[in-house]
């Protein structure tokens, strides 16, 4: 078995415990198992018919373990993304007939997310929207009522609760034990929390506040609230770099006595009237952890698990700090500066700098505790994380700064933030690299083939022709390119104008690139054609093609080989040693 679903490619929400009851969606044949934990452990059970075209996530199970309600998916044997189905489904958790477990309860919009129950099972809310939004663009909540009979569970007298007069993201609907319906809106322009009071929304708080609540994420199940289940007035969030006691009738936002400064995943549950939070939770100078905290006395309970990260020296971690910084069109935009740290080196001279492009695009970065970077500081680079415009966790407008300008905003937000930190004197003009994996790797090559800032630059599995993404991808993303880039095939020209292989000839640096053999998303002959480019135009260029390795490496060989390779690339081209790694051949480089 594998715990895993690919509803929407991206998955997320593809197991749940509840009561005992333990239910997964596993990878080998896409069916959902469930597992009694009390009664029967080690006994697995599998509760949907062998159908691979089916997938299943998010899944929320009622109070009495009866039925869940979740997305379900369902594919064809040959499709094109407008053909895939998406629905919302009931599935039996107590009926002895298989072939009669699963029903579909609602239908009709392109996309569904998040089905919850109130604590008594008599409300359902969940949310939906359609092409060619995202759902960090526009979506309705809605909430209907709950009927069970005959092993089944189904839905009547759905409404729109929010969603429908103004256009506006809504997210993460949870239920507090009085059955009041909470949820985050974009309406102000940030991810704020409301709730649904006798059929009107208000704000939790006595007014909007200019941070994010919530993100964008495209995974299913994430969740950055909890409503208390001891108190009907109070709801557990993350409040900046806080985790937070919101009280909704005293309308108070409260921080948490915590050592830890980013938070995902929050959840809670009622010990015995005490109320204890589960979530991730991560530092700047130690590796994340799983931790369970009480709210009444203030303290963690327990640290339920902890990331295998290697702990380093404190002298030897460098932590990142936001830098804000002058960037095109008069706006500002975001990064994380590291410096380089090593208690047993002293440098000569401003670092290198390697500027880091996030994927998503619509996605962020933080400064939590990252071996990645931390690899290198520790060797005498400087880091600039950048969150480009475009990236979630500023607020709605610096979201919407990329819709029609990708591979344009992204771009000159990273070599902006390369010129300022040099302007500044804080790295090495002459020493300006550049990476990226996926959309990363397209403003990674964008900025190599449009601009003339960096003096090295490596792309992994990285997009180099937008064309073939507008013809080739899955339907969750398949109207994402009309927002970022504009209609395909209508705008055609925009695309090739955007995409570096169109113009690998004006890339004059030197580049390292890294390929998947099984990528269906980026295809190989993507990164070929840059390499080949490169090749007849004089540039320096190497190319490592990994076996069995798809979009994003999994085998722990290959991220080792990856990263030690990148480095020994930088100090080949900067003129720097890097010992115990097997280099490879570097087409048109002579030192």
């Amino acid at each position: 078995y594998s715990c895993r679903t690919r509803v929407y490619e991206y998955g997320g929400g593809s197991f749940i415990v509840k009561s005992g009851i333990l239910v997964f969606s596993n990878d080998a044949d896409f069916r959902l198992y469930k597992i009694d934990l009390v009664n029967a452990p080690e006994t697995i059970v599998a509760i949907t018919p062998e159908e691979k075209l089916f997938r299943y996530a998010n899944f929320n199970i009622d109070s009495q373990s009866r039925f869940l309600v979740c997305v379900r998916e369902e594919h064809f044997e040959v499709e094109e993304p407008k053909d895939v189905v998406n629905v919302l489904v009931s599935v039996s958790l107590v009926e002895k007939d298989i072939a009669r477990a699963v029903r579909v309860i609602e239908k009709g919009a392109d996309f569904y997310a998040a089905p919850c129950l109130s604590s008594d099972d008599t409300l359902m809310a969940y949310i939906s929207w359609n092409h060619s939004n995202m759902p960090w663009d526009f979506t309705f909540i809605h909430c209907a009522k709950v009927e069970y009979n005959d092993n089944h569970a189904f839905i009547r007298d759905s409404e729109c609760v929010a969603g429908d007069i103004i256009n506006e993201s809504i997210m993460q609907p949870a239920f507090g034990i009085d059955n009041v319906l909470y949820f985050s809106s974009d309406r102000s322009g940030f991810w704020n929390l409301y709730g649904f009071y006798n059929g009107e929304t208000e704000l939790l708080l006595p007014e909007p506040l200019p941070q994010e609540f919530t993100g964008a994420s495209s995974r299913l199940n994430s969740r950055s609230y909890a409503p208390f289940l001891s108190d009907a007035n109070k709801l557990v969030c993350i409040n900046k770099k806080h985790l937070a006691v919101l009280d909704t009738k005293a309308k108070t936002l409260t921080n948490l006595p915590i050592p830890y400064h980013l938070f995902s995943q929050v959840s809670t549950y009622n010990d015995n009237g005490k109320e204890v939070v589960i979530t991730n939770a991560f530092a700047t100078n130690q590796p994340n952890s799983l931790i369970s905290y009480s709210v009444d006395e203030q303290s963690i309970l327990r640290i339920l698990k902890t990331s295998a990260a290697l702990i380093l020296d404190p002298a030897d971690i460098s932590v990142g700090k936001e830098i804000a910084f002058p960037t095109n069109d008069g706006n500002e935009a975001y990064c994380f500066f590291y410096e380089p740290k090593n208690k047993d080196y002293i440098s000569e001279g401003k670092p290198p700098l390697r500027v880091m492009s996030h994927g998503g695009p619509t996605a962020s970065t933080n400064n939590a505790y990252s071996l990645n970077i931390q690899y290198w500081t520790t060797r005498g680079f400087a880091i600039a994380d950048v969150n480009y415009g475009g990236s979630d966790g500023y607020g709605k407008e610096y979201r919407n700064r990329l819709k029609k300008r990708w591979a344009i905003v992204d771009v000159d937000d990273c070599c902006n933030a390369a010129l300022y930190l040099a302007e500044q004197g804080l790295v090495d003009r002459e020493k300006l690299a550049i990476e990226g994996g996926s959309a990363g790797g397209l403003t990674t090559l964008a900025s190599l083939a449009f601009r003339d800032v960096f003096k090295a630059g490596c792309s992994r599995f990285g997009i180099s022709d937008i064309t073939l993404l507008a013809k080739e991808t899955h339907k969750f993303e398949s109207k994402y390119l009309d927002q970022l880039i504009g209609e395909y095939p209508k705008d055609v020209k925009i695309y090739e104008e955007r995409s570096p292989l169109f113009s690998a000839q004006n890339i004059k640096c030197p580049v390292i690139i890294f390929q998947g053999e099984d990528d269906k998303v980026v295809h190989p002959s993507q990164a070929e054609a840059i390499v080949d480019a490169l090749k007849k135009g004089g540039v320096p260029v190497a190319y490592v093609l990994y076996k069995g390795e798809g979009h994003g490496f999994r085998l722990a060989k290959n991220i080792k080989r990856t990263i030690e390779l990148e480095q020994w690339f930088y100090g080949q081209i900067f003129g720097f040693p890097v010992d115990n790694v097997e280099g490879i051949e570097i087409y048109n480089f002579h030192k």
